[in-house]
This record gives C-alpha cells, sequence and structure tokens, in this order.
C-alpha cells in the first residue's frame, strides 16, 4: 500500500512556457513538505518531497523525494524508497533521474543521464532518444507549478523512463475546498493519465491537489487500490529564501 503512495506524489506534468522566469518561484531556492500517508484511516508511513537550488549551476535545481513505511507496517512490508533528479530550469529539462527501491524483498536501483548536446539518455548499455525538454516524472511535478492553471487545461509533455520516452498527459478538473491540517485549502484538482513503469504505476485514477494560488503546492495525492484507498496529506512545509 504505502509503496503505491510514494508513487503518488509524483504526478503532474505539462509542457515548457518560455515566460517561466517573468514572476518569482513558487518554490524560492529551496523546498521541503513532508506527507503523512494512510491506507483507509490507518497511517502506514511517511514521505517527503524536496527542492534545492545547487551552488554549480545558475539554474541547476536538485529534486528528491523519499517514502518510507511506519515501523509497525516494517514487520509486512518494509518500505525505504528513495529518487532524486536533476533539473534544468531554464532549459526545461531533465538532466539526471536516480531512483532506489527497497520495498520488502524487492530491491532496484536505476541511474539515468541525460546527454543534452546529442539529446540521448543512457543507462548503463542502454541509450536511446529524448526530445529537447523532456523531464523525469519527479521533476515534471514542479514544472507544473510553474504553469498557470485553470479548469479544463488539458497538457501533454515528454517524459523518459528506464528505455522509454513517452507522452504524459495531465487534465485539470475542477476547484473545490479540502481541509488539510485543520484548515481549509482552496485547491486545483489534476489528473495525470500515467501508462508507463516507473515511479508512477499506471493503475487506476490517480489525483492530486494543488492550491488555488501562486505556489500551487501538491497538499493531497490519492488513488484507489483494489482494497480501499491510499491517500497522501501535508504535514509540514519548510521554504528558504
Amino acid at each position: 500500500m504505502i509503496l503505491r503512495m510514494k508513487k503518488i506524489l509524483l504526478g503532474a506534468v505539462l509542457f515548457f512556457s518560455p515566460n517561466l522566469f517573468a514572476a518569482e518561484l513558487p518554490f524560492g531556492k529551496g523546498e521541503e513538505i513532508t506527507y503523512n500517508i494512510r491506507w483507509l484511516f490507518i497511517s502506514c508511513g511517511r514521505a517527503e518531497l524536496k527542492i534545492e537550488k545547487r551552488k554549480d549551476g545558475d539554474n541547476l535545481w536538485t529534486v528528491t523525494s523519499w517514502a518510507r513505511s511506519l515501523p509497525f507496517f516494517d514487520n509486512f512490508y518494509k518500505v525505504r524508497d528513495r529518487y532524486e533528479a536533476l533539473w534544468d530550469l531554464k532549459s526545461g529539462r531533465s538532466l539526471k533521474y536516480e531512483k532506489y527501491i527497497r520495498e520488502g524483498r524487492h530491491k532496484n536501483e536505476v541511474k539515468i543521464s541525460i546527454d543534452p548536446a546529442a539529446n540521448k539518455a543512457r543507462w548503463y548499455n542502454s541509450v536511446w532518444n529524448v526530445t529537447p525538454n523532456a523531464l523525469d516524472v519527479l521533476s515534471a511535478l514542479y514544472f507544473l507549478r510553474l504553469q498557470k492553471l485553470s479548469v479544463g487545461s488539458e497538457f501533454e509533455f515528454d517524459v523518459y523512463t528506464k528505455k522509454k520516452l513517452w507522452p504524459l498527459k495531465v487534465k485539470v478538473l475542477k476547484r473545490e475546498k479540502i481541509r488539510i491540517g485543520g484548515k481549509k485549502v482552496r485547491a486545483f484538482v489534476v489528473e495525470p493519465a500515467m501508462r508507463d513503469e516507473g515511479i508512477f504505476k499506471a493503475k487506476g485514477k490517480i489525483l492530486v491537489w494543488l492550491t488555488d494560488d501562486r505556489k500551487k503546492i501538491p497538499v493531497k495525492m490519492a488513488s484507489k487500490i483494489p482494497i480501499g484507498s491510499i491517500v497522501a496529506e501535508m504535514t509540514g512545509i519548510k521554504t528558504l529564501k
């Protein structure tokens, strides 16, 4: 259950806008968001999304995420997952994507690097083509937050995963008020249509709630599973100016 929810944290995306730098970035020089993950009414894990501006590049950002099960659930299905991406905000493309999966007895590592001059992706001996604006599924969420959203909008964006490049589609379904941490929050409800392997499985409907303001903070994610549903809700946020 928790392994599905940590994938929900990374779900929305769209194409690059030439006016990205006309306004202040919604996440400043860095932002760290923590989440509680629950199945039905039971808390089963914790997760985090973090973005930091790197010092070795004017427009390079590191995006990381981790998810882990709580001690009680470790007895049944221990999860210790971590993801990392390198995002070039100026060019609007991802330059690196790594994932380290520890789920029960299953272990998996993927390290994809991008050659921007040749528009090639590489993973060990595998090489495949990518487009100039292709993103990974992690940095894609932050690209979405730079865009102007409106109900009814639909977007499509190129995303690369292991040995593949494929189109990710996202729809802005509606606006609604939800309660997060005892407070009511206005949010856009966004549905990404994921269809490929990676950190986001293409089974069932997945919804992401982004605050209806300049920051578009991902405050909630939800997905149906065969038994009930999995929900992640924001429990805290730290930002750097």
